[in-house]
């Protein structure tokens, strides 16, 4: 009997033995089909975006994913006077001012409806030929950040297109040479293309020379495929500091309506963000990645026509709004 007893519990340990090996081993065939979905074949594009801005990160042509994400997350400082992620355009605790102008908590003047000083110098701004812009009508510059990505941002082009507005692309250098065809059509159909440096870097946490190269390899990388230098810069994030303003000469554009499109994915809510909300002389910031900013952008942009906006670049409504100055920031441009 006790030979039985004995024989009975080896049985029973070997048994459970046997479950837990197979048990384990089934663990890890999960484990590794989790491993193989979590593969992309995403190639010059943002892998994660779903989970956040911070999250996000860049794959380039060959498949090799960047390791520091791409984008920051909402409410993240950047460092000492820095905005915030697609929250805020301008410091905390700055107080808008008239006339395209906003005061940060010291007084000291980040955008400008001032004249720019020999020293400052100005931008270069020039309207297409043929293209009319009525000064005494409103107007209003649609921004898009991010791209280029021409399964969205043709849709856009194709809508601007039939109601005559232009829009300014703020571009990731290291993205251009990838859509190429999409980037020249930007040009020869009038819309500006802006600087979003090129990797998408938050530079509050570059160095100066680290900083210039990301505009000047962005600038680069434009002109190469385009023939056309940008002018504009537009920060990732908005995130700026005295390091940032230090090292960028071109007017930096901010915007006045933040659409938080990279955040909701809701055509709707995106659509609600501006209609009823926007003024003359707003620029708003949307993003060129997301196919539901596509679809609003359907919506917006036959809307402000019939509203009676003019649709226009950042450098156009800023000609007529007291021009573009060297080494200022921009959110608006208020009659």
């Amino acid at each position: 009997m006790k030979n039985k007893i004995k024989w009975s519990r080896s049985l029973s340990v070997a048994v459970l033995l046997a479950v837990f090996v197979s048990g384990m081993s089934f663990l890890s065939m999960a484990d590794e089909g989790k491993a193989e979905n979590s593969t992309t074949e995403v190639r010059s594009g943002w892998i994660d975006e779903h989970l956040g801005p911070g999250v996000a990160r860049w794959v380039d042509g060959d498949g090799n994913v960047n390791d520091e994400p791409g984008k920051k997350e909402e409410g993240q400082a950047g460092g000492s006077g820095s905005g915030i992620e697609n929250g805020q355009a301008e410091n905390a605790g700055s107080v808008p001012a008239e006339n395209g102008q906003t005061e940060n908590g010291a007084g000291e003047s980040t955008a400008s409806q001032q004249p720019a000083t020999e020293e400052q110098g100005e931008a270069a701004t020039a309207i297409p030929a043929g293209r009319v812009i009525d000064p005494s009508r409103p107007m209003i510059a649609l921004t898009f950040d991010d791209g280029p990505y021409a399964p969205v941002g043709n849709q856009i082009m194709d809508c601007l297109s039939q109601y005559g507005g232009k829009a300014t692309f703020f571009v990731v250098g290291n993205r251009v040479a990838s859509y190429s065809r999409e980037m020249k059509r930007m040009v020869s159909e009038g819309h500006e293309i802006g600087n979003h440096t090129y990797e998408h870097k938050y530079l509050t946490k570059l160095n100066g020379s680290q900083i210039q190269s990301q505009i000047a390899r962005c600038n680069s990388a434009i002109e190469a495929v385009t023939g056309v230098r940008p002018t504009l810069v537009r920060l990732p994030g908005g995130m700026k500091n005295a390091t940032v303003l230090a090292n960028i000469r071109e007017p930096i554009i901010m915007w006045s309506i933040d659409t938080n499109d990279w955040k909701t994915r809701n055509t709707r809510k995106i659509v609600d963000s501006v209609l009823g909300k926007v003024r003359d002389g707003d620029i708003v910031l949307m993003h060129e990645l997301y196919s539901q900013t596509g679809a609003a952008a359907l919506e917006i942009i036959p809307a402000l026509t019939q509203a009676g906006y003019q649709l226009v670049t950042v450098s156009e409504m800023a000609q007529y709004r007291g021009g573009l100055a060297l080494d200022r920031v921009y959110s608006r441009f208020y009659p």
